[in-house]
């Protein structure tokens, strides 16, 4: 992380002719279970990883605020009184939308230069958006001199991506960039927002991101045609079972069996996934309690045929990922993040973890002609903010 802040730095130096006051650094997240249970008021367990996203901040001497982005080469110039989303630089759009969100909480924020840069892999669906969302607040809220709970940061995040954006993503990535602990998965119940850090075993596995190098983009098209599917079916059971179904986490999976027969599809199958893959969640959960990561691992495997089968957000790619890491001794394997491309997130023994990255990777390439992209990662800590 310092090398990636020294970068940050010298950028800014060479470009705004003045250090930066303050770095907001936030991680991006892997999600181990819970795939799109979070929009449907349900259960994830995630982990922040070891690459960050460094906002470098400081106050502008003049009216407008100027953004850096290192790995864009790109510049977003904008007035705080007039802020509006620009088609031709969306990366920038995750900035001001936290900007906007800010003002709305009353933080006082003055114009300010930013430099954007980190290693957060792009495209892989570990959430390189919030975690530069979180970072810019991080950035900001010290650059101005105020405090926020945590939660209102993670809330405020995923506001400016819902809103500003547009993007209608529930909690999952904003939460796990502001709340990561080292060595620890964490819990969340989305509805009550009761969580937990669970740390692993000690040296028993790691986690490893495999990119299949598919393209993988959310703003439009199938996130938010799930999402609508979702609502959807959460009205049809409205209507069966009665108004305190809001969403598709109120209703159980005995009363799916019961009803799966009469729902047209594809909304029982949008239906099956989010709520089988809630149980996945609290199964897995129990199993870590436990240190049986032999059981996590499992249920992995299913939250992934889940994803393939009923939800449909699977591709060719990350399902000859997971084959490959099934044959090459993974405990477990999925896709993370919303899908449709991206990585996938594997379970793998300490001791095998080299050997298992080359197989999958040598593999994956003899039968695609893609060449992966192999991170691995170690969990670690939530977002923070360090003074220069």
């Amino acid at each position: 992380m310092q090398d990636i802040i020294e970068q940050a730095r010298a950028v800014f130096v060479q470009r705004f002719g003045t250090k930066p006051v303050v770095y907001g650094v936030a991680p991006g997240r892997v999600e181990v279970l819970g795939n799109h249970t979070d929009y449907n008021g349900g259960y994830v367990m995630s982990a922040a990883i070891d690459r960050v996203t460094v906002v470098a901040a400081g106050k502008s001497d003049t009216a407008v605020c100027r953004v850096y982005a290192v790995q864009k080469d790109a510049e977003s110039v904008f007035h705080l009184e007039d802020i509006q989303p620009d088609p031709h630089d969306r990366w920038a759009d995750y900035v001001k939308g936290v900007v906007v969100e800010l003002r709305k909480a009353r933080v006082p924020v003055e114009p300010f230069h930013a430099v954007v840069t980190g290693n957060v892999p792009i495209g892989a669906g570990v959430s390189s958006s919030a975690s530069l969302e979180v970072a810019t607040a991080m950035a900001l809220l010290e650059l101005n001199g105020t405090r926020l709970p945590q939660w209102e940061v993670a809330r405020l995040c995923r506001r400016a991506e819902n809103q500003f954006v547009g993007m209608p993503c529930g909690i999952l990535d904003q939460f796990s960039s502001v709340f990561g602990e080292k060595d620890s998965i964490l819990f969340l119940d989305t509805r009550t927002e009761e969580h937990e850090a669970i740390h692993l075993p000690s040296g028993s596995f790691g986690l490893i991101l495999v990119h299949s190098m598919a393209h993988h983009t959310l703003v439009s098209g199938d996130y938010a045609t799930r999402h609508r599917e979702c609502m959807e079916a959460a009205a049809w059971f409205r209507v069966r079972l009665g108004e305190h179904i809001q969403v598709l986490r109120d209703v159980t999976w005995e009363q799916f069996q019961q009803w799966q027969d009469q729902m047209p599809e594809p909304l029982r199958r949008r239906a099956r996934h989010v709520i089988s893959e809630n149980r996945r969640v609290l199964q897995g959960r129990a199993a870590l309690h436990r240190g049986d990561v032999v059981v996590l691992g499992e249920m992995m495997y299913a939250s992934h045929e889940s994803s393939r089968v009923d939800y449909e957000n699977s591709t060719p790619e990350l399902d000859l990922l997971v084959q490959l890491a099934r044959q090459h001794g993974a405990i477990g394997a999925r896709l993370t993040g919303a899908g449709w491309g991206g990585a996938t997130v594997n379970l793998v023994r300490e001791d095998e973890m080299e050997e298992f990255a080359r197989r999958v990777a040598d593999a994956y390439t003899a039968q695609t002609g893609i060449h992966p992209t192999v991170y691995r990662c170690h969990i670690a800590p939530g977002a923070t903010a360090i003074h220069d």
